[in-house]
């Protein structure tokens, strides 16, 4: 995998005699521009078993993405998860009762800081008081590594209630990859597995992975009655990046859009987040992302920490 940074390496503004440019340099330079958009770059094909969602053969108007919503089907219980009692109970939590952990796991762009702050920004306004961020670019509380992530969970606590977890950076087939790691750099689906498993046990889980073939995390591994996955590509496919003028790369500005636009439930930001980066990609003419989302049975409509006090400050 190779890294892609943001960005021209000369403004074109800074170009003179543009109407002298040969049609090789002006194909050159689109082709600087596509570069600049890609978030990451997937070296490898997918041969991953048991995926909640597999990419249609030919992408399908923008109208049609109800094939990327994934729901739980009647599986047998895997005992290590208590399903809680209804899931209507999930609708009724409060922004006190979540944690929230948010990570930026690439130093290649100030986009993936910038986009694990803002949601903790957001969150912590809506009423989420524990909330840790770990930051590749340095300024969060915690150190994006795995130990640092380990670190922010326990430091959130084990209480009753709600975890979310947020990673945006680059990714591939083997997982997602954090810049500031010693050794081994991957934060593959079953590490991140066993984090959740073991600090956020059966209680609502949100697992956001925004990168390059992210879609590697809702394998069967993953897949709980208890959880909701989102990611921000296929596995396999690649995630694209910001314009120039963008804060966050593609997926983060649609998530983060919908969300302030008071998106109730995780699975309504999602389907909000959906034509948003398709547009995106039309526009660039680049194939599409197909973003997958996978949401357990016990949690199919769970409510957005602060959905409530967010719509009544909007009126």
């Amino acid at each position: 995998m190779s890294d892609v940074r943001l960005g021209f390496p000369m403004p074109f503004a800074s170009l003179r005699g543009v109407e002298s440019i040969r049609p090789v340099t002006v194909f050159v330079m689109s082709l600087i521009l596509l570069a600049s958009l890609g978030a990451c770059v997937a070296t490898q094909p997918s041969h991953q078993s048991g995926l909640a969602w597999h990419g249609p053969a030919e992408a399908g108007p923008l109208a049609s993405l109800e094939h990327l919503l994934v729901d739980a089907r009647p599986v047998p219980r895997d005992r290590r998860v208590a399903v809680p009692p209804t899931p209507a109970s999930t609708a009724e939590l409060e922004p006190r009762q979540w944690k929230a952990v948010l990570v930026s796991g690439s130093r290649a762009s100030s986009a993936y800081d910038a986009a694990a702050f803002d949601l903790g920004s957001r969150f912590r306004e809506r009423g989420v008081a524990r909330v840790a961020t770990a930051l590749s670019g340095g300024g969060g509380e915690f150190v994006a590594s795995p130990a640092g992530i380990r670190h922010a969970m326990e430091w959130l606590g084990d209480g009753e209630g709600a975890c979310l977890f947020f990673a945006t950076g680059h990714g591939d087939v083997t997982g997602f990859r954090l810049d500031n790691a010693r050794g081994d750099r991957t934060l593959t689906p079953g590490k991140l597995d066993r984090l959740l498993d073991r600090y956020c046990g059966d209680r609502p889980t949100v697992a956001i992975i925004s990168g390059c073939a992210a879609g590697v995390f809702l394998d069967s591994r993953m897949r709980r009655p208890n959880r909701v996955l989102i990611a921000a590509s296929a596995a396999g496919r690649d995630s694209y990046g910001a314009r120039m003028d963008d804060r966050h790369v593609n997926f983060d500005r649609c998530l983060i859009g919908a969300i302030d636009a008071g998106a109730s439930t995780w699975r309504e930001a999602f389907e909000r987040t959906l034509p948003c980066v398709r547009e995106r990609e039309v526009w660039l003419g680049v194939p599409f992302s197909e973003p997958p989302a996978y949401f357990g049975a016990a949690v199919a409509d769970l409510a957005i920490p602060g959905t409530a006090r967010f719509m009544a400050q909007m009126r």
